[in-house]
């Protein structure tokens, strides 16, 4: 497989990254609501394809201390959001014990390997980092 490489626009779905990543030999597999999950530097990320508007969601996902103040978690959430442009976090109203980071790559008209390859390096690596130089509180478990 060379970075030169590319997934068309129908060969992006759930189905066809699985069958990629076995042939870039990235583990990889379908979680229960059929997304795509990766580990990649000891982070799970998922994958989730949307193909009505072409777009593919990296979605990590971490505990939070169930009993830190929702304010606290939210101060967390927006130094990270303002310290870091790559991703995005969020900790929703109805699982305040979850910091779920996301980041979105559009596919329309295709993907070359590499940058679904890249994006997903970064994104295990920056998540986790900026999680670590951020977590002043110590709120993530």
């Amino acid at each position: 497989m060379t970075t030169l490489e590319a997934l068309s626009e129908a060969e992006v779905t759930e189905a066809g990254l699985t069958l990629f990543f076995k042939r870039a030999f990235i583990p990889s597999s379908l979680d229960g609501m059929g997304n795509v999950t990766v580990e990649m530097d000891s982070v799970r990320v998922t994958l989730v394809v949307d193909e009505n508007i072409k777009l593919m969601k990296f979605m990590a996902v971490f505990g939070l201390a169930d009993a830190a103040p929702l304010e606290l978690k939210h101060a967390f959430v927006n130094r990270l959001n303002e310290n870091l442009y790559f991703a995005r976090f969020s900790v929703p109203n109805v699982r305040p014990d979850l910091l779920i980071a996301d980041y979105w790559l559009p596919f329309e008209e295709g993907i070359s390997v590499f940058q679904i390859i890249s994006a997903l390096r970064w994104f295990a690596k920056i998540v986790p980092s900026a999680i670590h130089a951020y977590d002043t509180d110590h709120l993530v478990l």
